[in-house]
């Protein structure tokens, strides 16, 4: 079984998500769930997404629903401590047009 894990932390109006493993086709759907849930009650979103190991495409839907959730309430989803592979996979298929990074 992969091995995946989020905590979620409020601070003030902004929610912060940190992620550890693997976001894949195990684990993506749950994610993906709990995602939209909070773009839809919080306007700013916070995916610290320094602990992962791999994304599928699964994992990257999860990144979309959030958004679509978000910026449908005049909210956002921003990713935060990116690693190189996951950076090149948003370039790659252009998610990095929409999904903005915090430096």
């Amino acid at each position: 079984m992969t091995e995946f894990s989020y905590r979620v932390t409020v601070d003030g109006g902004q929610v912060v998500v940190t992620t550890a493993g693997a976001l894949d086709a195990h684990t993506g759907a749950e994610f993906r769930d709990a995602l939209a849930e909070l773009a839809a009650r919080h306007r700013e979103l916070v995916l610290d997404v320094a602990g992962l190991t791999y994304v599928d495409s699964t994992g990257l839907s999860a990144f979309i629903t959030a958004h679509k959730h978000a910026t449908a309430r005049g909210g956002r989803v921003r990713l935060s401590r990116v690693p190189p592979f996951l950076a090149r996979l948003l370039a790659v298929t252009g998610l990095n047009s929409f999904l903005p990074v915090l430096r």
